[in-house]
Parts: structure tokens; sequence; C-alpha cells
């Protein structure tokens, strides 16, 4: 196997702090086709989802901030909008709701990513050629982000003022048909917008359709083919019921059934996050067996492991994204009698 890092791939790289940045330096750089080290599919819950390279250049923005603090933009805190008052057709939200969903006709969800222990997340939707995602990010992101969009335009600015959800954001166009907008820090968190496909009339009109929410409004607003909080045990015990069924164990001794976890609603990051750690565990003990020589686990390992071709998740995961390739070119590497590279770091807990 040798996968390629598809358009769709680098969409979702498993990337929190300087995700957009390390996506917009991606677009820009030349593809290759050696396989990468990592998991390219998702973003990441548990760090063993985190790609080397891309882990390496967002410790190297994070390290960047100090300089990056003083933009000379507006104040994170909380600005109301001019008058006080939320802006017309953007309902308050419950207390300390910093997510937002899009409440507008003709629009369709097509992502949704949460990370609960980084307090990250998004949400992608589509109609027809545009597209409109919203992140949210704790405060503590918010000067490094702000200055980095700041270097949109040059020389760099402080956008063009514009109401999002009650606050007084800022505005930046990438190109004629492709804005983003940050919103101050409420409730220790702020919002990116960013839509494609629409001229800035249009795109401006969609923010007001724009509806805050919290944990449960979000939940309550993913629609049909998506995992509720209520679905996602039996999401969970249904994929590794599948990768069981084909593989006639599921986890190496002594890992047990209750550590794979995920909090994802959207059905490609669950199978993403469930099937890695399957794929993990079991890479764990090929390697520890490689360096005991106990045949008998590397020989479990690698049987384990060459069933994931037939995992039925996989195979529904297949069309949309290189996850499945990921897993599958640790088989290869493992059917060769090798260590897939980089395991630690990609499945370190």
């Amino acid at each position: 196997m040798n996968p390629k890092l598809t358009d769709d791939a680098v969409a979702d790289l498993p990337l929190h702090h300087g995700r957009a940045e390390l996506l917009e330096e991606i677009m820009r750089s030349p593809a290759l086709d050696d396989r990468p080290v990592a998991a390219p599919e998702t973003r990441r819950r548990h760090s063993w989802l985190a790609p080397v390279a891309a882990a390496a250049t967002v410790a190297a923005l994070a390290a960047g901030s100090a300089w990056w603090a003083s933009s000379g933009g507006p104040d994170p805190e909380s600005t109301p909008v001019a008058g006080g008052g939320a802006q017309a057709g953007a309902p308050a939200g419950p207390d300390g709701a910093y997510r937002a969903v899009l409440e507008a006709d003709g629009w369709t969800l097509e992502s949704a990513y949460t990370d609960p222990t980084y307090e990250t997340g998004e949400i992608g939707y589509a109609q027809g050629d545009r597209t409109l995602e919203i992140d949210w990010y704790p405060a503590s992101d918010y000067d490094s982000r702000y200055d980095d969009r700041r270097h949109i335009t040059d020389p760099p600015s402080d956008g063009t003022p514009v109401d999002v959800l009650g606050l007084r954001g800022s505005m930046w166009a990438y190109s004629a048909d492709d804005h983003t907008v940050i919103r101050p820090v409420e409730h220790g968190h702020y919002l990116e917008v960013r839509g494609s496909g629409m001229d800035q009339q249009e795109y401006v009109a969609l923010l007001r359709e724009l509806r805050l929410v919290d944990a449960d409004g979000f939940d309550a607003a993913l629609p049909d083919g998506f995992v509720s909080n209520a679905e996602r045990s039996s999401q969970i015990d249904a994929i590794l019921d599948g990768i069981e069924a084909k593989a006639g164990t599921l986890l190496p001794a002594g890992v047990p059934r209750a550590s794979i976890t995920s909090d994802q609603s959207d059905p490609y990051q669950l199978g993403a996050e469930v099937t890695g750690q399957v794929a993990c565990a079991w890479v764990g003990q090929f390697a520890e067996a490689k360096r005991t020589g106990d045949e008998f686990a590397l020989q479990e390992a690698v049987g384990v492991m060459e069933t994931a071709y037939r995992w039925p998740v996989l195979d529904e995961m297949n069309d949309r994204g290189d996850w499945p390739e990921w897993i599958w070119s640790m088989v290869d590497d493992m059917d060769a009698g090798r260590v897939p590279p980089g395991w630690q770091q990609s499945c370190q807990p």
C-alpha cells in the first residue's frame, strides 16, 4: 500500500492548535507519493492519532506565540455590538454556550468533530459548491490566531468589523469568494467561521443564520446519520463486534474492550478513533514481540491485523477518505516483518 495525501486527507488531518496554518502551508506544497508515517485521516482526540510531522509543526507554532500575543487587535474579551444586545437574527444561546450551528435552508451538515480534552471542535456545512466551516477554540489561542489572520492582507490589518452572534468580529478575505471571521472570546472560547464559494454579501448574510448552542444543543442539531450521545455506545459496540467477527479475537490479552472509547459524532471520525485504538494495540504487541523474540505473540498480531482488509467499518469508510489505507499500510509492514515506522508517536496512549 502506498496511499497518497489526497485533498480529502488534507481536509481531515488531525490537528487543533495551528491546524489551519498548517493546512494552508500543506496546500502550497507539492503532493508527495511517499506513505505518511502516521495517520492522515482523523483529527486528534487521543495522541496516537496525531501525525509526527504535524505535531512538530504545531509545537513550532506554539513556541512562536509569545511574539504574536501583542497583535494590536481588539481585546479578546467579549465586545458587544454597537448599541448593546444581540444582532438581529442571532438568538442568544444557553448560558456558557460557545459552539455554533447553522440554521439555514438548503444547507447540509457534512462533518462534525469535537475534542472535549482540548475544548475544540468544528462543524462543516455545504450547499452545492458553497461551504461553511465553524470552529471553536479556547481563549488561550485567540491572540495567535488573530495575529495570523491579520497577515491574510498585505499590509497586515485588523480586517473588516462584522457582527457575529451579538459580538463584533473581524473579517478577512482570502479571495472574492472565500472569507473568514473571528468572533471575540465569550465563555472562555472564540469562534472562527470560514465561508467559501460565495461573495462577501452572501457570506455576511449567512452569518446571521448561526445559533449558539451548548453540548446538548450541538448533539440535538446533528441530522440522521450522525451519532448522538445516546447512540454512541451502541455504535462503538457494533464496530467492535464487526471487527471481532472477522478477526476471531478483538484485542491483545490485558487490553479490555471497555478501553476503546470515542466522543465523536461523525461516523467517519468515530470509526477512525475506534479502529485506530484496536490497530495500535496489536501493533504494540507486534513491536514488543519483535523486541523479545516472542514468535507466538508476533504471529498472533500479524494474523489479527491481516483481517483488517475485511473489517466492515473500514470498507464503509474507504470511499470517504484515506484512514483505512493507513491501517492497511501498517498491515503491509507487519507482513514484511517490519514494525510500522513512527508507530510509537502515532499510537502512544
